[in-house]
């Protein structure tokens, strides 16, 4: 069984890049999910903030076969402050102890983090990815 899968969410692409290269550097499987819907445009923007502070129940897909592993880093980004809705469908399907979660976003942190294994904020604000990534992967490899 392989320790890590890299799971991720994106609607920028900003999520991406960050799966990309944790993915690289722990030499892991990189499995995008995705919600079907179109977020793209002011109006996809409007609609992305509203589902996720109304906590709305979206269908994710995975795009790639995931293999059982021991634990999950999966990235995904914060909208209007709470964690992307797809993001949370696919928090919902593995226990938190399994989880090393990493969240992009302009500039604003997640609240939750009970119960994960690790939690990571990347934010754009601060230019932060780079470290935040050397710190969670020297973890993973000296663990």
């Amino acid at each position: 069984m392989n320790k890590y899968s890299v799971i991720y969410y994106t609607r920028t692409n900003n999520s991406k890049r960050v799966a990309e290269k944790i993915s690289n550097k722990i030499s892991c499987e990189l499995i995008q999910i995705t919600d079907n819907i179109n977020w793209k445009g002011i109006v996809g923007y409007l609609k992305a903030g509203y589902y996720s502070m109304r906590n709305k129940h979206v269908d994710i897909q995975y795009l790639d076969k995931l293999d059982a592993v021991e634990e999950y880093i999966i990235v995904g980004p914060l909208w209007a402050g709470g964690l992307a809705p797809a993001l949370k469908t696919l928090l919902n399907q593995f226990p938190r102890n399994k989880v090393h979660l990493v969240v992009t976003s302009i500039g604003i942190q997640v609240e939750d983090r009970s119960g994960y294994l690790t939690v990571h904020d990347i934010t754009k604000n601060t230019g932060n990815e780079d470290s935040v990534i050397e710190g969670l992967v020297n973890s993973l490899l000296n663990n």
